[in-house]
């Protein structure tokens, strides 16, 4: 029995995270959640408390394993374009695969991310800061605000994939790596690696 409630679980956890990717947190309700996973509402709040609970667990789920995706990519050690050009393969390959869901973890998590993220985690927004922050000390980069050069990169990033989202851009993303690179290093300040130029 445990089992096939850890299975209604997951399956509520991923069709909520399905549908507030898609439509944001606002526009779905309790019951397109219990619709999607064919189950009556009853069912669904064995599983959750309300729906502002289910969104934080399954944002802070998804948003914190990226970041630890991130993390994953490129050695700490790593020179300012391996470890921007690593995570740029994850952001960019993770669109790939689930556009709807990256879209919601960087683009539409405003409405939650206030009440799903403490001051202590390690997000994808932190992992980018304290990798500038890095290459601000070993002198790749000269950064006069870490929010705002973070917030630069950001948006750099995603934008790209706000225009393939919406066929302004092909896809798949993945061969726009090395110009986005190379875009987000010129914005920075850093000297482009030969290959970049």
């Amino acid at each position: 029995m445990a089992k096939a409630s850890e299975q209604r679980r997951d399956l509520i956890e991923r069709m909520a995270l399905r549908l507030f990717a898609e439509r944001g947190y606002a526009a779905v309700s309790v019951r397109d959640i219990a619709q999607a996973c064919g189950i009556g509402e009853s069912a669904l709040y064995r599983h959750m408390t309300s729906k502002d609970e289910l969104a934080i667990r399954v944002f802070r789920e998804a948003y914190l394993g990226f970041a630890q995706e991130l993390l994953e990519a490129a050695e700490p050690e790593a020179p300012l374009v391996e470890k921007l050009g690593a995570y740029l393969e994850v952001m960019l390959s993770a669109f790939d695969r689930d556009p709807d869901l990256l879209q919601f973890l960087l683009g539409r998590q405003h409405d939650i991310i206030m009440q799903a993220i403490t001051a202590e985690d390690v997000t994808p927004l932190t992992v980018v800061r304290d990798a500038l922050l890095e290459a601000q000390a070993r002198g790749e980069i000269r950064l006069d605000n870490p929010i705002l050069g973070t917030a630069m990169v950001m948006g750099a990033a995603f934008q790209p994939l706000t225009f393939a989202r919406y066929g302004r851009i092909p896809s798949p993303t993945l061969p726009m790596l090395r110009p986005m690179l190379a875009g987000i290093l010129r914005l920075l300040g850093a000297t482009l690696p030969e290959d970049l130029k």
